[in-house]
């Protein structure tokens, strides 16, 4: 049987190896390291999602392991592997395998990997499992609106932009948030997993 067949193996917890960073099956036992790496006053996440402590940081992977184990999602927490620490997180979320769709999402990076090949990698590992494991013909990226780094990120992978959703998610400082929406589909895969590796060798 296909990988992209079986509706179990789209959640199942997956490793994925990079060159510099290894994106692992994200559980409790990375929450210490993820709060000192994670949880910082000007974090997008702190700031508009009202991620403060380490028991915010908590509900938010238990929920995600909720969904994994609902076959909606897959977590994957973002290993550095010069000295093996615990800098970020990302998802598969919105699976829909009868569609061979999936978003990208909540990625939350340190603050000290910002603008590094953290993100590139990250979703060069993503988007090719996605592609050429699970045979997705659609990846989607829903960035809020007033996230204006997170929409440059999204737009030089190579990520087409869509629209935007209107009042989509009220958050918990009571602002009714607009997504923006891009997405990769399998034909454009090749070209943009070039350019992905070519931006990588940039950074060795």
């Amino acid at each position: 049987m296909k990988k992209e067949d079986n509706t179990n193996f789209w959640s199942q917890p997956t490793t994925l190896e990079g060159r510099n960073i290894r994106l692992a099956p994200l559980t409790l036992i990375h929450l210490d390291e993820l709060t000192r790496n994670l949880i910082a006053p000007n974090a997008w996440h702190t700031l508009h999602w009202n991620i403060k402590s380490k028991s915010d940081l908590e509900q938010v992977i238990l929920k995600s392991i909720e969904a994994q184990n609902s076959g909606i999602g897959n977590n994957f927490v973002l290993i550095l592997k010069s000295n093996n620490s615990a800098i970020g997180k990302s998802h598969f979320m919105e699976i829909k395998h009868s569609h061979k769709t999936l978003e990208i999402g909540g990625t939350w990076i340190s603050h000290n990997w910002h603008k590094t090949f953290v993100n590139t990698e990250t979703k060069l590992l993503m988007l090719g499992y996605s592609f050429e494991e699970l045979n997705c013909q659609r990846v989607e990226f829903r960035v809020d609106a007033l996230n204006f780094n997170s929409q440059r990120a999204v737009l030089r992978i190579g990520a087409k932009y869509e629209g935007e959703l209107r009042n989509s998610t009220l958050l918990p400082d009571g602002r009714k948030r607009d997504y923006k929406i891009y997405s990769i589909i399998d034909s454009e895969w090749p070209n943009i997993k070039i350019t992905l590796n070519s931006y990588l060798d940039k950074y060795v």
